[in-house]
């Protein structure tokens, strides 16, 4: 029996998943294991290694050429004090259990024999040498979390030698079980082999992983033919990127006959009729059903582990009960041949592909682009106009022309020679690979008029999408209109192609194209054609047509300062980059570092060298201990000042709006509803004599009647102030309906629908059970099904369409049936934080069939089914990673993986489903998340809704990680988002600022008996104020629970929101650990970034001492341990929360403990009053909930983009309509607040 492969659950949760060693570690009998040095290690776990005959030698592959592993420089041992970074090296709590770990780019060779390179093979065979079996490679644990990895930078592997191999064992029951091998001190899983030991591995894996992918197949599918499986078969890509072929089915039919009769249940397996094709020429009549081998020790499983038992959010998890990916028939004709899975299409398959057309269609493109490459070698070409094509006599710009007898007119899209042209000429001679096409070698313009004298045409240009971020996956005949335009020589023209604006033809003829959307190199995205702009500036007379040129010439004008004048003609302002700015605005203007400077608008002189004088601002919130204890740090708070300053115009970003105090009257009118309302608003109290305050005794009052500001100004934003209210209004009665998938706690669905004001979060997918009661708990008002997302699809399909269908059961109560999903129609939005796994660079060969990282399948299909109005997407960075499988180009050549491909597949599904798209990588604390932590967004809107903005910082962030995309190899790269530092509108929220508030304790100290007389007095005179509780590793938790007070009142506005409405569970407390690790919390020194340099050496571990662990070969670098800065901000919140794991800086700044619950869900924007529910009250499960989480804030900052495009859409609309106002109720609104 095989080990049981340690999948999402196992490799996601150390903690739980524990367990003892089996009972039958002793039936083994093993001899105890010996120094480095010995042999005994050499016993195969099948008992004395098989002498095999000659016959069997022949029919077996031949080993490769003697080759030796180089020991390297820097090699760690494995022994039992080895802990690899992320691993729990406390034993105290392991319970006798080897870890699991995995094995990268190793190499598997025997140190009695100059380390020559051995398959493992031969630990089951003697060769009548006396060998042992050693390895080494790049070792990390297994359990590294699927949402942790690829979080931050890739964990660095460590290189080990490990000690004598005692047997390899793998399951030939399951396909996607990996092969392990086991040592004294750990098992280890199999990964990609080292360049020099790969023929040896691919000697040993491939006919096993044959064998495995045989009985596996028959036990799953017993009625399949020998056709069905050979083409299942022929699809599938090994490790090496090889794909099978069915000559390595016949070599490896040997291993095949003895693994099934190795198997439990022979019988049943070679009773299966593929089965028995296979093994027809290899079996006598009576050896069909011969007795199995003489009963002997077999392959040693790896343990059951314990923490798994009767835990409901692991078990959703484990790899046999994992759902196969089902897809809608229009996503399995994408994903053909890009997924190695065997895809279950629901709703159909799709229809078949007509091979015989296909080959026409292309032969004929072919010859046509040989035509057309071979009309570039012509040189000049005939060409002919006429006067009734000139526009005017004082033009030379004409409608038309003739180019070698051919007409080209103004709207004709022409081809022109591309940069990859000469590539396809040899001599003179044209050479073309098969797969060539047109837009390989060419380029696309459209005609927008004739200059006769220069012989030039002005296009504008087109994109093929191979020239856009989804290169090999775009559709062949799909174009997108650029915003770039340019001349072309008449001479270069080849030929005109027919393009169908706004639509995708049906059928489309080979030679033509269609183009739905827009594309900007830029910034990536993908956004519907103002079709009415292009009609419009089509009805102009040339060169005013072309909108590409007028929208540069506006730009560029922009780009200048320009005058603004009054009704009276008295100059009162500058516009500048598209915004106005008047004498008395409140305006952003550009700092050196930190947030943008604040300042009030008292002259603006225009000249050669355009400056603005204003009266500096200030912000309450920087005030620092010159504040009272009473007076909140407001962010939105401002000060006046006496001081004055001039600036270069082109230093202005944004004008902000600034009333005084005063000016909020009555119920309708607060700050708490002024400043929620937009970032860019603000109010203002004091006033100071300058910049820099020394005592709060000097600031004075300021009145709405000394505070001038701009009437124009603040009307129109009070107008549509007014109008967004009653935007808000309607959307509250007629909420857009979301579906949130994968959903997790609700957190992404909530933080945009609390941003946006019109979403109801009314359906959500989520596969654990405490995650989902979670969800139940905090949104009463949202369906929740605790189900897989697979199974929910194939559920809801089926039924919708009619099929009889078995109503699967929520997974927190097995006895409760999910409730009917949504149809069609009632779904508006559809988010989805969709699982991925990690693409770290040791991943070189990525598992065959890895069903969570196609999640993104069954993502598109739920969005192809409800086609909603809008998509968002969350994933880590490593997604732009993710590269599709390598695919068989035909039977000699093997191309690699998809670079980027789980990107450009996602892009490509959605632009055929005509949804418009937009991508960046957002860092949450430039939105006011007390947290370092960059995520993927997409965001997708059906074509013709608008396309909701990406949001831009808020608040400033010193950070060195770039937020720019790199496309390919190359220097290109898109720049969605701007971090220019002095930018953004606030400081960064720090971690006081978040946590500084809630109850504080201390964990008592284990062993006070231990520390000296003057620290143990120290800790009590501190518990005077601060208590200290005992964390007791027998019990859940560690803290307080219920209602309980403050530790002291609201200081910042972050406070102020997560404490908005009382909680019934403070969850102020931390998980329980072992006494040894509590102990080494407790003396790490309440200073900023205190680690575990600051341990006395009796209090240190092995790892953090040994020169020749893992962190003294890396140099003793910090984080162990590590104290949080109440100044900084949380490193990225992860699911694994300790002090040694991957992410170790988790230790409180104010208090000699962890951090808590409360402030893990303080660090991701969750208010107080939202409540994680787990099972057992399972303090780590809490912490994935939190740790998988979107970061509210981020939610929010969505939210508000989306706000602004709907709000955009109904202002629209009602500009269409007739609308009767009442004046009275308008002037009302207007007045809300006072101005001057």
């Amino acid at each position: 029996m095989a080990p049981r492969r340690p999948s999402a659950f196992d490799v996601s949760f150390p903690e739980e998943a524990r367990a003892a060693e089996a009972a039958e570690q002793e039936s083994l009998n093993r001899p105890a294991m010996q120094p480095r040095s010995s042999s005994a290690a050499s016993t195969s776990s099948l008992g004395k290694r098989k002498a095999l005959n000659q016959d069997d030698m022949a029919k077996r592959q031949q080993l490769p050429k003697a080759a030796y592993y180089q020991k390297k420089k820097r090699e760690i041992l494995e022994d039992d004090k080895l802990v690899i970074i992320g691993e729990d090296g406390d034993d105290e709590d392991s319970d006798g259990e080897k870890p699991i770990r995995e094995l990268h780019g190793f190499s598997v060779f025997d140190p009695k024999h100059r380390n020559e390179m051995v398959s493992l093979e031969a630990l089951e065979q003697d060769d009548g040498v006396d060998r042992q079996f050693e390895a080494a490679g790049d070792v990390v644990p297994s359990f590294i979390n699927d949402e942790d990895a690829g979080q931050e930078e890739d964990m660095e592997p460590q290189y080990v030698h490990l000690s004598s191999i005692l047997r390899y064992t793998m399951d030939y029951t399951d396909e996607n079980e990996p092969f392990y091998i086991e040592t004294q001190y750990a098992w280890y899983l199999l990964k990609a082999p080292s360049a020099s030991y790969q023929p040896f591995y691919h000697h040993f894996y491939t006919p096993r992983r044959i064998a495995q992918l045989v009985i596996s197949r028959a036990l799953r599918h017993p009625q399949e033919g020998f056709a069905a499986f050979l083409k299942l078969f022929t699809s599938k890509v090994d490790i090496f990127g090889r794909t099978y072929l069915e000559t390595h089915l016949w070599e490896s039919v040997l291993y095949i006959q003895e693994a099934i009769q190795d198997e439990p249940e022979p019988k049943k397996i070679m009773a299966v009729p593929f089965v028995r094709h296979i093994l027809r020429n290899t079996l006598s009549p009576n050896d069909s059903f011969r007795p199995t081998r003489e009963k002997g020790p077999k392959r040693k499983p790896v343990p059951m582990r314990k923490g798994l038992i009767g835990n409901p959010d692991l078990a959703v998890l484990k790899a046999e009960n994992q759902n196969p990916t089902r897809v809608t028939p229009r996503i399995a004709k994408l994903a053909q041949g890009l997924f190695r899975e065997e895809l279950m299409v629901v709703g159909g398959a799709p229809p078949p592909v007509n091979k015989a057309e296909e080959e026409s269609n292309r032969k004929k493109m072919s010859a046509r682009l040989r035509r057309l490459i071979s009309r570039t070698l012509k040189g000049k070409k005939k060409i002919n106009y006429t006067k009734d094509d000139r526009i005017s006599l004082m033009a030379d710009l004409y409608t038309a022309v003739s180019i070698e007898g051919t007409i080209y007119r103004v709207g004709d899209v022409v081809i022109v020679p591309g940069e990859n042209l000469p590539n396809a000429i040899v001599g003179d001679k044209v050479h073309l690979e098969p797969d060539s096409r047109v837009d390989h070698y060419f380029w696309f313009g459209k005609i927008m008029y004739i200059i006769m004298e220069n012989q030039v045409a002005h296009v504008q240009w087109f994109n093929h999408g191979s020239q856009t971020v989804i290169r090999e996956l775009a559709h062949p005949q799909e174009l997108f209109l650029s915003n770039d335009c340019g001349q072309v020589n008449l001479h270069d023209i080849v030929d005109k192609v027919t393009v169908h604006m706004g639509t995708q033809a049906s059928p489309l003829q080979p030679e033509e194209y269609f183009c739905k959307f827009m594309h900007c190199t830029k910034v990536g995205s993908y956004t519907s054609i103002d079709m009415k702009h292009l009609e419009l500036c089509a009805t102009q007379l040339p060169p005013n047509n072309c909108s590409v040129c007028l929208l540069r010439e506006e730009s560029d004008m922009e780009a200048h300062p320009r005058e603004l004048r009054d009704e009276y003609g008295n100059p009162d302002g500058v516009a500048f980059a598209g915004t106005l700015y008047h004498l008395e605005d409140f305006v952003h203007y550009r700092a050196e570092v930190g947030p943008a400077n604040i300042g009030y608008i008292t002259h603006i002189e225009i000249g050669k060298e355009s400056k603005v004088t204003v009266r500096k601002v200030g912000r309450i919130s920087h005030l620092g201990d010159i504040l009272p204890e009473k007076v909140v740090r407001d962010e939105r708070h401002l000060y006046l000042t006496e001081e004055q300053t001039s600036f270069k115009v082109k230093d202005l970003l944004r004008v902000i709006y600034v009333p005084c105090y005063e000016s909020f009257q009555g119920p309708q009118a607060t700050v708490e509803g002024w400043v929620e309302d937009s970032f860019d608003q603000y109010y203002l109290r004091y006033c100071f004599p300058r910049l820099n305050v020394t005592s709060w005794a000097e600031r004075r009052r300021v009145s709405w009647e000394e505070l001038h500001v701009c009437t124009p100004c603040c009307k129109e934003r009070l107008r549509r102030r007014s109008n967004m209210k009653r935007f808000l209004a309607g959307a509250r009665e007629k909420p857009l309906a979301v579906l949130d998938l994968f959903g997790g706690v609700g957190a992404f669905s909530r933080g945009l629908s609390e941003g946006s004001g019109s979403l109801t979060v009314a359906y959500a997918i989520e596969i654990g059970p405490s995650a989902a009661r979670s969800f139940l708990y905090n949104s009463p008002e949202t369906v929740v099904y605790n189900q897989c997302a697979n199974e929910m699809l194939r559920y809801t399909i089926k039924s919708q369409q009619g099929h009889e269908v078995e109503v699967p059961k929520q997974k927190f109560n097995d006895r409760i049936p999910v409730p009917p999903p949504p149809r069609p129609g009632e779904i508006d939005v559809i988010t989805a934080g969709f699982p991925c796994q990690s693409h770290s660079s040791l991943n070189m060969y990525k598992d065959a069939n890895d069903v969570k990282s196609n999640l993104i399948l069954t993502t598109l299909s739920f969005l192809d089914y409800y086609s909603p109005s809008f998509a968002y997407f969350e994933n880590v960075p490593g997604f732009l990673r993710f590269s599709l499988n390598a695919v068989q180009a035909n039977q000699h050549k093997v191309e690699g993986g998809l670079e980027m491909g789980g990107l450009k597949f996602l892009i490509r599904a959605l632009l055929d489903m005509n949804y418009q798209v937009r991508f960046a990588l957002l860092q949450a604390a430039h939105y006011g998340t007390p947290q370092r932590r960059v995520r993927f967004f997409l965001i997708a809107a059906k074509d013709g809704d608008i396309l909701p903005e990406l949001p831009q910082p808020t608040h400033d962030f010193p950070d060195s990680q770039t937020l720019d995309i790199k496309i390919g190899r190359g220097k290109e790269k898109i720049v969605p988002i701007r971090t220019a530092h002095g930018t953004a509108a606030h400081s960064f929220v720090t971690i006081g600022d978040a946590i500084s508030d809630l109850p504080r304790f201390d964990w008592k100290h284990p062993r006070p008996e231990k520390e000296k007389p003057e620290k143990r007095k120290e800790r009590r005179k501190r518990e005077a104020n601060i208590p200290s509780l005992e964390c007791n590793s027998s019990k859940p938790y560690c803290g307080f629970q219920g209602q309980i007070g403050y530790f002291h009142p609201a200081k910042t506005t972050y406070q102020e929101r997560a404490r908005r409405n009382s909680t019934s569970d403070i969850q102020q407390y931390t998980k329980t650990v072992i006494p040894a690790k509590a102990e080494r919390c407790v003396n790490i020194p309440l200073h900023p970034k205190a680690d575990y340099h600051h341990l006395a050496p009796d209090q240190q571990e092995w790892q953090t001492v040994d020169p020749s662990s893992a962190v003294g070969r890396k140099g003793y670098l910090p984080g162990w341990y590590g104290r949080l800065d109440k100044d900084g901000v949380f490193p990225t919140t992860v699911t694994n929360v300790d002090p040694t794991a991957k992410q170790s800086r988790v230790l409180n700044p104010y208090c000699y403990r962890m951090v808590t619950v409360r402030e893990l869900a303080r660090s991701q924007g969750f208010p107080d009053d939202f409540v994680f529910e787990a099972i057992g009250d399972n303090v780590v499960t809490m912490h994935r909930q939190i740790g998988n989480a979107v970061p509210l804030p981020v939610g929010y900052a969505l939210g508000r983009e989306l706000r602004e495009a709907l709000f955009t859409k109904w202002i629209g609309q009602r500009e269409q309509a007739i609308v009767i106002e009442d004046d009275e109720d308008h002037a009302r609104n207007v007045d809300d607040m006072d101005t001057d």
